[in-house]
């Protein structure tokens, strides 16, 4: 029975590929800060950890538990993130922090815990749950995208890097998804004065339109239907180090190659409606 550690596991992407996983027979350690949320991964037979991938403590105290009930991990799947929305003059310091402590920093340390024992084995798989943010950037959540960004970069060194030792490396991109991400994502409460009202209105008018199966121009995703494209890159024999999920994480990009970045800059403050707000501020 092979192993499978999934960080996130409480909610949306991570909870259904917990599902789906302890269904096709892998032993599960379901990782989240929240374990009461996972209360019913237990029942399919998931090992429930409590994992925060922002605290050390935390981490540590994780893998002693999961390298006591084994003593191979297979496979890592780096789920866990959030969307710190907000436009950069409005976002503090600990703020930006805490952003990329969550989506890159909190992976990296997880990562770091499992390669070792990959090393040892001579193999392994790592998938990195990105998104289509990582290839290009929206006002009003610059700080989410740059970790997106960022969280490329990594994974491309991490698949260079592990390559000899038969390690492999697989980054997952999808675009909208219907879950509770956009209701948890932070936002910075504003402040007297902030020029940004108006343009924080549309992007959050915009949000829910995006993320409206019924509105939505390119199609909403389901959980599960990510949950699936990370099960088959997982079984694969040569996972495919890049896997962009649903219409949007496929059309964008390809846009973005075609046109410059003030033509695509005009098309995405148009999108979000924010073209007349930018010049009455």
């Amino acid at each position: 029975m092979k192993s499978i550690i999934i960080t996130g596991a409480s909610s949306g992407i991570g909870k259904e590929t917990a599902k789906l996983f302890a269904l096709k027979g892998f032993k599960v350690f379901a990782t989240a800060r929240n374990v009461q949320a996972m209360a019913d991964l237990k029942e399919l037979g998931c090992i429930l950890i409590k994992l925060d991938v922002t605290d050390d403590e935390s981490i540590q105290k994780a893998f002693k538990q999961i390298y006591e009930s084994t003593s191979v991990v297979d496979i890592l799947i780096n789920n866990a993130g959030f969307s710190q929305n907000g436009f950069l003059e409005e976002l503090s310091r600990d703020q930006l922090l805490h952003q990329f402590e969550v989506n890159v920093f909190g992976l990296i340390r997880v990562t770091q815990q499992v390669l070792p024992q990959m090393r040892s084995s001579g193999y392994g798989l790592i998938i990195n749950v990105g998104s289509m943010g990582g290839d290009f950037t929206t006002p009003g959540a610059s700080a989410y995208h740059a970790s997106k960004y960022a969280l490329e970069s990594f994974t491309d060194g991490l698949r260079q890097e592990l390559k000899g030792f038969g390690i492999k490396v697989s980054l997952i991109k999808p675009g909208g998804v219907a879950t509770n991400f956009i209701n948890n994502a932070a936002f910075p409460l504003p402040v007297k004065g902030n020029p940004y009202g108006l343009m924080r209105e549309n992007y959050q008018k915009m949000l829910l339109t995006v993320l409206d199966p019924s509105k939505s121009s390119f199609g909403i995703l389901k959980p599960e239907d990510v949950a699936l494209k990370i099960y088959k890159t997982a079984i694969s024999k040569k996972p495919v180090t890049r896997v962009r999920i649903g219409a949007s994480a496929k059309f964008i990009p390809f846009v973005k190659r075609l046109i410059s970045d003030n033509t695509f800059d005009a098309m995405i403050i148009k999108q979000l409606g924010l073209n007349n707000v930018i010049k009455t501020n």
